[in-house]
């Protein structure tokens, strides 16, 4: 399960994945003004997070520099104390630092991500019932970042701040971080898939052909990119926590694994939650009938179950062979 990663492996990582999930988000910025669509509140999120994405980065860059990513740990003797089974060294001491402060900014990461995800939905689809449980799994996703948030700055009580307590002498004041990050890692899996299968059943109630149902559905699946990266990086996390004996483990290369796959999965997480908003441009320059302006109405337009989708700005955003103007009209004529 190692990547046996190498200096220049984290280097590429951290300078690559920030740069795509930026132009991801800057396509995403400039479709909204091409098209005339105002930005909204999960735009303006979504660029928070591809600059939290850029300190994941640049934090890889730092550790590799200093020694400590992409490196190896030397195996200890058999006689090592306290069970240890590396010989640690400066570099070991700085990945767990690094590892420290990579965790906090990773928790705000996801959550940001998430949230922003959530506002989209919000923008597209109404309903009392739909409003009180995704406004819930708001409230729930920032609940998950920020306790998991404070049991990593906090995993070795203040004297975390010391930045001392590598030494076994403060080791007794710590909880195991692995269980945090496997906690998380697993917290993670599941807010995903549930945010992946959010809108199925509000799409699948409407009044649809079977073809239309999937169509639409496919546009909002694109986020299974993002979940199949946060299972691999979860099997990875578990791998590492219970799977291998209890001889030497490469602490260097672990941590370095397990921080490549964290900023793989924030940056395709990005990268999928924009491509809804980056297909309508990728239409219209793939065609030369161009797209027409969507209707100045936002009056919410209702189907016999009760969901209601707004005719505004969002849902011409995510237009592709005019799925959403045939959604409208098949809503419009059941109303009557």
């Amino acid at each position: 399960m190692l990547l046996n990663l190498q200096p220049h492996s984290v280097i590429a990582v951290g300078v690559v994945l920030p740069t795509i999930a930026s132009a991801a988000v800057a396509l995403r910025f400039f479709t909204r003004c091409k098209l005339g669509i105002p930005l909204r509140e999960d735009d303006w999120i979504i660029f928070v997070s591809t600059i939290l994405v850029w300190g994941l980065g640049i934090t890889n860059i730092a550790g590799t520099a200093l020694g400590s990513l992409g490196a190896h740990s030397n195996p200890a003797g058999p006689n090592a104390p306290h069970h240890n089974t590396i010989s640690r060294g400066r570099a070991d001491d700085i990945a767990e630092k690094i590892v420290l402060g990579y965790s906090i900014i990773e928790k705000i990461t996801f959550g940001v991500i998430k949230i922003s995800v959530l506002l989209a939905y919000r923008r597209i689809f109404r309903g009392k019932i739909f409003n009180i449980v995704s406004l819930g799994m708001i409230i729930v996703c920032t609940m998950l970042a920020l306790a998991f948030l404070v049991t990593s700055a906090f995993q070795c009580n203040v004297r975390n701040w010391s930045l001392q307590y590598q030494t076994w002498s403060h080791r007794r004041h710590c909880i195991q971080a692995e269980i945090s990050w496997s906690g998380y890692a697993i917290a993670d899996v599941i807010t995903d898939f549930t945010l992946l299968l959010f809108p199925v059943p509000l799409v699948w109630q409407l009044q649809l052909t079977l073809s239309k149902k999937i169509s639409v559905l496919l546009v909002f699946l694109l986020g299974s990119l993002s979940t199949a990266v946060a299972i691999v990086r979860m099997v990875v996390i578990l791998f590492f926590t219970y799977g291998t004996s209890d001889g030497y483990r490469d602490l260097l290369d672990t941590m370095s694994t397990a921080l490549v796959w964290s900023l793989v999965e924030a940056s395709v997480a990005i990268v999928a939650s924009c491509l809804p908003s980056i297909r309508p441009l990728i239409h219209r320059s793939s065609t030369s009938i161009g797209l027409s302006k969507p209707s100045s109405s936002s009056r919410p337009i209702s189907n016999p179950t009760g969901l209601r989708l707004a005719v505004q700005p969002t849902l011409y955003e995510l237009e592709n062979i005019n799925i959403w103007r045939e959604l409208s009209e098949e809503l419009e004529e059941n109303e009557k």
